[in-house]
C-alpha cells in the first residue's frame, strides 16, 4: 500500500467515526450521566486507538480492527496482540467516565444550596 493510499484510508476512517460520534452522542443525550458518559466514551476509546498492523512495522490502523482480523482470519493467529491496545483504551476510558462522572457529582452538590443560608436563618 502506498503512503498516499495510506493516508487517505486514515482520512476517510476518521472522517466517517467523527460523524458517527457525532451522531451517537446526539441519540445519547438524554440518558443519565454515567450512562452517557459510559456509553460515549467506550466507543470513541475503542474506535480512535491505534495499534501497528503487524510486528516491526510504522503503519498503524484501528486496534479493534487488527484484534478481529488478527483472532479469525489469521492462521494460528491471536488477537491479544491489538486486543492489548483494545482493553488499555478501555481501562483508560472507564477511568475517565468515572472521573467525570465523580466532578459531575461534587459539582451538582456545590450547586445546591442550603435554603438557611438564603433566608439567613443559620446564625
Amino acid at each position: 500500500m502506498s503512503t498516499t493510499s495510506y493516508l487517505t484510508a486514515w482520512i476517510w476512517y476518521l472522517s466517517a467515526v467523527v460523524v458517527l460520534i457525532g451522531v451517537w452522542w446526539y441519540w445519547t443525550r438524554k440518558l443519565p450521566v454515567f450512562a452517557r458518559y459510559l456509553v460515549r466514551a467506550l466507543p470513541v476509546a475503542w474506535a480512535l486507538m491505534p495499534w501497528s498492523v503487524q510486528l516491526d512495522h510504522q503503519r498503524l490502523a484501528p486496534a479493534w480492527l487488527i484484534a478481529i482480523f488478527e483472532g479469525l482470519f489469521r492462521e494460528g493467529g491471536s488477537g491479544w496482540r491489538a486486543g492489548a491496545g483494545v482493553i488499555l483504551a478501555t481501562v483508560v476510558a472507564l477511568l475517565l467516565v468515572a472521573i467525570s462522572w465523580w466532578l459531575a457529582r461534587r459539582r451538582r452538590a456545590a450547586d445546591e444550596v442550603d435554603p438557611a443560608d438564603i433566608v439567613g436563618g443559620a446564625d
